[in-house]
């Protein structure tokens, strides 16, 4: 099922962005046909992710937030977890209805993570900080903006279902 296998820096398939249309229809594709559990992808340098789940929906912005954490609060009960300013208030309710507490704040990926770095200086447990666009970092990962370590994570929770 993998894609794309021989390194072109031209992208002649379609550009490496779990945030791009045609990645996300790509992955999809592949998904199907392969009769996948999971599709993933990643950005050129691997520090956002994305994936698709066996149906082929897409697990991503909200979605992907949504599943990182619930993994989290589940190790870190009540904790805050940290996100740009444009996710949706779903993602508030669902994160609240897992115990936690969702803190927005400015859009960037290096904006979520310090803030979530002060919320732990400040006594305010936190140990996500993601936005939208996929980057994510975790506490026990040193704050590491680091796609790689989001779907490993996804995948040991996937194992254990």
């Amino acid at each position: 099922g993998s894609q794309f296998l021989e390194p072109d820096g031209m992208f002649p398939n379609h550009i490496p962005n779990p945030e791009d249309h045609e990645a996300m229809q790509s992955a999809r594709r592949a998904v199907l046909a392969n009769k996948a559990d999971l599709g993933i992808i990643f950005d050129t340098d691997v520090d956002r992710a994305g994936a698709v789940d066996a149906s082929g929906e897409e697990i991503n912005r909200n979605r992907l937030i949504a599943l990182t954490s619930a993994i989290v609060l589940e190790e870190h009960p009540g904790t805050t977890i940290v996100t740009d300013s444009v996710t949706s208030n779903g993602l508030t309710s669902f994160i609240e209805g897992l115990g936690g507490k969702h803190h927005r704040y400015k859009r960037g990926y290096k904006n979520v993570i310090e803030e979530a770095i002060k919320l732990n200086s400040d006594g305010e447990p936190s140990f996500l900080a993601m936005e939208t666009s996929g980057h994510g970092a975790q506490s026990d990962n040193a704050w590491l903006d680091d796609g790689a370590y989001t779907v490993v994570k996804l995948l040991i929770k996937m194992a254990k279902l």
